[in-house]
């Protein structure tokens, strides 16, 4: 699990299955919702989870001088989440898409506004205690695209108000 205690290269591999798990999460969500403009949201936010994933492979193979995909398309095969981003459990996720049925938009930005707002504050606690630079730069990055995320569901919920 990934804590303040954590160096640059453990932090990147529990970021990337933490993303990995909440890509998952958006991809079962955007299955389960009923309205169009609901599952589109969830695809979106799935398909920049898997943006990010790329973004930290990106980065791993650059900090380890490891140029080979095959070696890291095993590790992304044998990657299974145990948690979300901002260290939320893959087994509550299952819980929130067994008791959200996602009929109503609402609801479903709910859950995902929530979610991205806790991820925003686990990576804000982790950059602000870890005492390695690498790792503070690492989660501000990650600070900024779960804000990108909740300006795209709040303008979402915007819009979904002035058309209702």
């Amino acid at each position: 699990m990934l804590t303040d205690k954590t160096g640059l290269l453990e932090a990147m591999i529990e970021v990337y299955t933490m993303e990995k798990g909440t890509r998952e999460f958006y991809e079962r969500a955007a299955g389960a919702a009923y309205e169009e403009v609901t599952k589109r949201a969830f695809r979106e936010l799935a398909q920049w989870e898997g943006e990010h994933m790329g973004y930290i492979q990106y980065l791993y193979q650059a900090i380890m001088e490891d140029r080979e995909l095959t070696s890291f398309e095993e590790f992304r095969q044998k990657a299974r989440p145990e948690a979300l981003e901002g260290g939320i459990p893959v087994g509550q996720t299952e819980n929130w898409l067994q008791e959200y049925t996602f009929i109503d938009e609402l609801g479903a930005l709910i859950v995902a506004l929530k979610m991205e707002a806790r991820s925003f504050a686990f990576y804000d606690e982790i950059g602000k205690k870890t005492k390695d630079p690498s790792v503070k730069v690492l989660m501000d990055e990650l600070k900024r695209w779960e804000e990108g995320h909740i300006k795209y569901l709040k303008d979402l919920r915007m819009k979904m108000d002035e058309t209702s």
